[in-house]
Formats: C-alpha cells, sequence, structure tokens
C-alpha cells in the first residue's frame, strides 16, 4: 500500500498541496523544526530529508507529519485525495491485486516512454543543430562560382537547401508545445537517423 502510493503520488505535487513552498532544486523551508533561515529539507523524487532536524521519508511519511496523524490514516486521506482507489485497512482481495499489478505495469511503461521521449528529445537536438550548421557550411563552400557547377551543382550545395527545414524542426523541439514535439517523435525519428548518419560519413 505504502509502495503503491510512493509511486502514484508525486512527493512534490503532494508537499505543495500541503503548503511546503519549493525554491529550486526541490529545497524547501522545513516545517518539522524552528524557525528555518535558508531552505534546508530536499525533496527527492520518491522521498524528502531536511540537513538540519533529519527528518526524512516517503510522501506518506510527510503527510503523516504534516497532519499529526499515524501513516495508514495519512495514507488513508491520500487514497481520498488523489483518488488512487486503493483498499486501506483490510487485505485486498486477489481480483484488486491482479488490477493494482497491472496499473503498476502501465505506469511503468509510461514512464519508460517518457523517458525514451526525453533522451530523443535531447539527441534530437544536437543532431539537427549540427546538421544546420554543416548545411550553413555547405552552401558556402559549395556554391556553385561558374556556369557549368550552376547548370550542375554540388550534391552539398543542393543538400543545403534544407536550411530552412532544418530550422524548422529545431523551432518545434524549442517551442512549448510538447504536442508538436510529441507528432516530431512520431513521424521523423527515421529522418533524424538519417540526419546522424550522413553526419557520421563525413
Amino acid at each position: 500500500m505504502f509502495a503503491e502510493i510512493r509511486e502514484r503520488v508525486p512527493i512534490a505535487q503532494a508537499a505543495q498541496d500541503y503548503g511546503v513552498q519549493l525554491g529550486r532544486g526541490g529545497m524547501a523551508h522545513c516545517p518539522f523544526h524552528g524557525t528555518d533561515q535558508h531552505p534546508s529539507m530536499k525533496l527527492y523524487p520518491n522521498g524528502f530529508k531536511c540537513f538540519t532536524c533529519n527528518e526524512h521519508g516517503d510522501v506518506t511519511d510527510l503527510v503523516a507529519k504534516l497532519r499529526g496523524l499515524p501513516p495508514v490514516d495519512a495514507a488513508r486521506e491520500l487514497n481520498n485525495r488523489y483518488c488512487l482507489g486503493l483498499t486501506i485497512g483490510q487485505a485486498a482481495t486477489p481480483q484488486e491485486r491482479a488490477q493494482q499489478r497491472l496499473e503498476a505495469e502501465k505506469r511503468r511503461k509510461r514512464r519508460e516512454l517518457t523517458q525514451a521521449f526525453k533522451e530523443w528529445e535531447v539527441h534530437a537536438w544536437r543532431v539537427l543543430s549540427e546538421y544546420y550548421r554543416s548545411l550553413t557550411r555547405w552552401k558556402e563552400q559549395y556554391a556553385p562560382q561558374t556556369l557549368e557547377e550552376l547548370n550542375s551543382p554540388s550534391v552539398f550545395y543542393l543538400e543545403a537547401n534544407k536550411k530552412e527545414y532544418i530550422a524548422y524542426l529545431l523551432d518545434i523541439l524549442d517551442g512549448d508545445s510538447q504536442m508538436q514535439k510529441v507528432r516530431l517523435f512520431q513521424t521523423h525519428r527515421d529522418e533524424v537517423r538519417n540526419f546522424e548518419q550522413r553526419l557520421q560519413k563525413l
């Protein structure tokens, strides 16, 4: 039960919902000891720790300490507040356990997909940026100097005409629309891989 809550309720969200103001890097003024002149409590993905009073724990412990509740009551409150649908205070039925395992597997796959997308986003930005710089260089280096070259320009010069297109892709990656980025991930992965392969052959 506690592991399920820890996995499904982001501690940063719960902390803020219960009045803890977060600063940069997940730091906050600790609510568990006297006046905290400087942020001394650090929130991690699955827990918290105060470096002054040494209070620590997971999201259930945090809410239990903030609300003065036993851990089971804090778990029940989190379950109700975030609509987790967990069975608390009695053993789960085999059907409930099977459903919980299914939901946990779905969450694991979503996390893996999200991580893969974030890694691709960083990688695609690096590849496209490097390719854009190469196109800029080719545009100057292989510009036709004679009528013959103008009639039969270099393949590098022709490729350099894709500068605006690459800039368009970079604008998407640099923008705020997550939907556009996901669509780019779905439709342009092979193209980005081809650009990377071309760079590797240079």
